[in-house]
């Protein structure tokens, strides 16, 4: 019994100590792009669908906008951050061109929205902000 315990002992350590690389073929990462610009109407209507017009810096041929993330900080504070995927181990010529893309926002919450669209890093790697408040429009 004594010998079948250090073979188990052998084989658990073999495993750890070897590892495995796993290749999972992708060659890209995501990261936050930055936005330059949003076209924000004057009002909101509640429970309404609202588009709202957002420019984004496309830094180089490798970087292709995916979306946004849109997350509520509290009610009516959104946090909006263009996300982006780059290509990785490619030569990237440098482009620096703003890309529009519409953003949908559904208003369900009564009062002010401040919307806090993601606008790159300040010297010291702390978040830059484009701030728009938006009023909800009341009922005549």
């Amino acid at each position: 019994m004594k010998g079948y315990s250090w073979q188990i002992v052998i084989c658990v350590l073999t495993t750890v100590l070897s590892g495995c690389e796993l290749d999972t073929g992708e060659n890209f990462h995501f990261e936050a792009m930055e936005i330059t610009e949003a076209a924000v109407p004057e009002s909101f209507t509640l429970n309404s669908d609202h588009e709202i017009d957002v420019s984004i810096v496309r830094v180089d041929d490798c970087t292709f906008f995916e979306g946004f993330d849109v997350f509520e900080i509290s009610d009516g504070v959104l946090n909006i951050v263009a996300i982006g995927s780059v290509l990785t181990n490619e030569d990237c010529t440098v482009l620096n061109d703003t890309i529009s893309s519409p953003l949908r926002i559904r208003t369900i919450h009564d009062g002010t929205y401040r919307l806090l669209f993601y606008s790159g890093d300040d010297a010291d790697g702390d978040p830059i902000y484009l701030e728009y408040e938006v009023p909800m429009m009341t009922a005549e």
